[in-house]
């Protein structure tokens, strides 16, 4: 009984593992089954941030908004998906709820495409990798800001 139990154990496991190390999402048919509610725009150019849907395990356990979408099963996070800004499933007059957009997200096939395309907007719940701007431009930068910091506690 006690080797059953230590099998279930590694299963369960194992699966954990697999799961911290990717972006499986599951989307759901209402916005309060969901953790994520994002309005899907047709362009580009409107989205805060752009997701390449991938099955390929090697790009969706990158991160980098390659989301792989899953029917059922484990997953990361779920999401509800719509293409209009006044849809009715978000206010929920029986239980006094209105549920709002976390964001506007575009899917695109390119994988060069993904992406933030609003530098502040950020996901609740989502891994994002970031990267270290060490230019001389982005020291300077960071300079000035810690001079004004200075500046301003000291007044």
């Amino acid at each position: 009984m006690n080797y059953m139990k230590t099998i279930v154990f590694f299963v369960i496991v194992a699966l954990s593992i697999i799961q911290i190390n990717a972006q499986t999402v599951i989307e759901m048919g209402h916005p309060g089954d969901a953790n994520l509610i994002l309005l899907e725009v047709p362009d580009i150019t409107q989205a805060d941030f752009v997701v390449y849907r991938t099955e390929n395990k090697d790009e969706y356990t990158e991160w980098d908004l390659m989301w792989r979408f899953k029917k059922w099963g484990f997953s990361n996070f779920s999401v509800y998906l719509s293409n209009n800004p006044k849809d009715t499933l978000l206010n929920d007059v029986d239980m006094g709820v209105q549920y709002a957009f976390h964001g506007k997200v575009y899917f695109s096939d390119n994988k060069e495409d993904r992406g933030y395309k609003n530098p502040n907007f950020h996901l609740e719940g989502v891994f994002r990798k970031t990267n270290s701007d060490n230019s001389q431009k982005a020291k300077q930068s960071k300079d000035q800001a810690i001079k004004k910091s200075l500046l301003e506690d000291g007044e």
